[in-house]
């Protein structure tokens, strides 16, 4: 059996699973429809946010808060520095 090869399977489904963006429903400021957003993580752009606002609002969207930080991330005796983005929108 060639073990790089399920590793490497195994990863690729795993970034791929992980690249999904699940909004979480809100109501926003307006009454309307809201959702916020993990743009962040292994996979994640706030591109890929940007366009499922667009999915779960056909009709437009405002952008109630958008937010951008860096964290710092313990990785094997290291510290790497990851960034951190979340998008809370309101439906029109």
């Amino acid at each position: 059996m060639n073990y790089k090869f399920i590793a490497l399977a195994s990863v690729s489904l795993l970034l791929v699973s992980c690249a999904t963006i699940d909004p979480i429903t809100l109501k926003g400021p307006n009454g309307n429809q809201g959702y916020s957003m993990r743009c962040s993580g292994m996979g994640r752009t706030l591109e890929m946010c940007y366009q499922k606002a667009g999915e779960v609002c056909p009709k437009g969207y405002n952008i109630m808060r958008q937010d951008n930080s860096t964290v710092a991330v313990p990785i094997n005796g290291s510290i790497i520095a990851a960034p951190q983005r979340n998008l809370t929108i309101e439906c029109k």
